[in-house]
């Protein structure tokens, strides 16, 4: 018989996405894991007894016991798309993500790529907890697992990668996924880089095989098509706050994109 799989249980996953003041506070510590990744905006979350700004893609990962606080500030609609929060969660316990917290030691925050293979585990196991009549757990935790993995790998991929083009290019990556909601240049993708507007338009489309207006794009409408299926955020508002400052534009390249407009897209969700 096959060695048998250790348990674990998906307690509450979901996306969650603040443009108004938030705080939770949990001094005596958590009950179980959280596994939060921060995907836009930023937010304040307690780091060795003090409250730390995080950005998109950093990962804070809370065992059991440790104090928690989460603070959002309220944000105006002048800076909305700059300082609104979003976030992955996913709160979990059992036997094999006691193992799996053990393996390695585990330093955090942690700056990851937003890589969409991840992303897609994530929605997966959001999708599988939402089936309330006839959600089956092994599957369940088959996608917790997975995502666990899937975040060891990142975490090892971007400590390994910090020399060369391909550092470089990926910290390009990096500040566009976290600045996609607004309207930066290239000149200021250069500045960030270190390099001339030419050199990193050519780094970057040689490693990626796309420019990096077409990666914003990319960034932007994943963005809004969270909001439109995860909130009830008003259509042109998700625009605005995705990076697109004019509806009908944006609503031409979802349509491209997605074969839907915004609207159907939202009704078929």
């Amino acid at each position: 018989m096959g060695e048998r799989i250790q348990e674990v249980s998906v307690l509450g996953v979901g996306y969650s996405f603040h443009t108004r003041g938030h705080h939770t506070i949990q001094r005596d510590g958590l009950k179980n894991y959280l596994i939060r990744l921060q995907t836009e905006g930023q937010a304040q979350l307690l780091v060795d007894n003090q409250l730390k700004t995080l950005t998109a893609g950093d990962l804070m990962i809370y065992a059991p016991g440790q104090p928690y606080e989460l603070k959002v500030l309220p944000v105006t609609r002048d800076t909305l798309a700059q300082s609104a929060s979003g976030d992955y969660y996913v709160f979990c316990e059992g036997p094999w993500i006691d193992e799996w917290w053990r393996k390695q030691p585990r330093n955090f925050p942690f700056r990851i790529t937003l890589d969409e293979g991840l992303l897609s585990i994530w929605r997966l196991l959001i999708a599988e907890k939402r089936r309330v009549w006839d959600e089956i757990d092994e599957i369940s935790g088959n996608h917790l697992r997975s995502l666990c993995l899937a975040l060891d790998r990142l975490i090892l991929t971007s400590s390994q990668d910090s020399r060369g083009n391909a550092a470089i290019a990926y910290k390009v990556k990096h500040f566009i996924e976290q600045n996609a909601t607004t309207n930066f240049s290239l000149e200021e993708v250069a500045e960030y880089a270190g390099l001339s507007v030419s050199r990193i338009v050519h780094l970057f489309k040689a490693t990626f095989g796309q420019t990096i207006i077409e990666y914003a794009i990319d960034v932007r409408l994943a963005i809004a098509s969270e909001r439109i299926r995860l909130t009830s955020m008003p259509l042109e508002q998700v625009a605005e706050t995705s990076g697109f400052r004019n509806y009908c534009y944006f609503s031409r390249i979802f349509r491209a994109r997605y074969k839907v407009s915004p609207r159907q897209y939202r009704n078929a969700a």
